[in-house]
């Protein structure tokens, strides 16, 4: 079975869209959200084991991604603020931008007139130049919505843009040749944590 095949039907298995009795967003467009925290033990400057935890958070409202390290006490030993990452979303944020996709009006028509079964998959991290929604500050997943139908190969629907800032679909018919992230390689690199 071609790669491409395979990874598509491996994916089919794994993200089947929940189309009816969608559950509401669990994500607020004004209160910061962790992206991911960790805790482990280091040995300090002067020498001591000390139990430090990471926290990377998102805030919606300003647009910035601040990356924590405290010590138990409270201590900051390290603290960034950006405005641009390519974390991947969380569990919340994934189904929140599936959510928003499979109910988009231009999308729930597609997924009720399919004759297969439409799988809405992706998640992947979009970072685009200054100006644009999906710029410094915002927080945007690719979606792609695509049919499988026993015995012949999967069809992509549309490509989707959401804006995980906002909570809501900026492009449901995006073209996924342009639709990508910044295509300067020092450019990527900055705005990476």
């Amino acid at each position: 079975m071609p790669a491409a095949r395979w990874l598509t039907a491996v994916l089919a298995v794994l993200f089947v869209v929940p189309v009816a009795g969608a559950q509401p967003l669990r994500l607020s467009a004004s209160s910061p959200r962790v992206l991911f925290s960790v805790s482990d033990s280091v040995k300090t400057d002067r020498g001591v084991r000390e139990r430090v935890t990471r926290t990377v958070t998102y805030d919606p409202v300003a647009g910035t991604t601040t990356d924590r390290t405290t010590g138990t006490d409270g201590h900051v030993f390290r603290e960034s603020v950006r405005m641009s990452s390519v974390i991947a979303p969380t569990p919340d944020e994934a189904e929140a931008a599936r959510t928003l996709t499979a109910s988009h009006s231009d999308i729930a028509p597609l997924i009720a007139g399919a004759r297969g079964t439409v799988h809405v998959e992706g998640g992947f991290p979009l970072v685009r130049e200054d100006g644009h929604p999906c710029g410094p500050g915002g927080r945007c997943v690719l979606m792609d919505v695509f049919e499988t139908t026993p015995g012949r190969p999967a069809e992509r629907l549309r490509y989707v843009i959401v804006d995980l800032r906002t909570l809501r679909v900026l492009d449901a018919d995006a073209d996924p040749e342009a639709d990508t992230n910044l295509a300067h390689p020092a450019a990527r690199r900055q705005s990476r944590l």
